[in-house]
């Protein structure tokens, strides 16, 4: 099972690692340039050390400017992703809530009358919810459904105490 991960999120960590890797591979470019050209000089360096460190350390900052410039791509992506899964979220808990709110509640008033443990009636009320929302929306990734899931219980449910 995997673990939804909040797009809003993602579009954060997405936008800091390219900030990062380009900002990183930038400054180290240019360092290297500097450093060919003789505006930094270290000592230690003598001219067949200069070439391997100009070399090595020019392919790893070009392959951290690559993977900054490839995270600013993907935040469009990314972007689009989350109008996306904002209006299906509203137009799912809308649908949940208005459309079957009575067979919910049937079984939110069954769980206050004692019937079942705690444990069985949240399963049942899951159970039915997820059967409500994919009657429906047929095509959704699990990691979705399983978030939608908790966001109509806890709107549901919140409200009812059990014991």
């Amino acid at each position: 099972m995997k673990i939804y991960v909040d797009e809003q999120k993602r579009y954060e960590d997405t936008k800091a690692t390219g900030q990062c890797f380009t900002g990183v591979g930038a400054i180290g470019l240019i360092a290297i340039v500097l450093l060919d050209t003789g505006v930094i000089k270290l000592a230690a360096l003598d001219s067949v050390n200069k070439l391997m460190v100009s070399i090595v350390m020019g392919l790893v900052f070009l392959i951290f400017f690559i993977i900054g410039i490839k995270s600013f791509m993907e935040l469009r992506d990314i972007s689009k992703k989350i109008d996306r899964n904002n209006s299906l979220e509203e137009e799912i808990m809308e649908y949940v809530t208005v459309t079957h709110r009575d067979e919910l509640m049937t079984l939110a008033s069954s769980g206050e009358k004692g019937d079942a443990c705690s444990g069985d009636l949240y399963y049942k009320r899951a159970e039915l919810i997820t059967s409500v929302i994919t009657e429906k929306y047929s095509l959704l990734e699990e990691s979705f459904l399983d978030h939608m899931v908790e966001e109509i219980y806890s709107k549901i449910y919140s409200d009812i105490v059990e014991e």
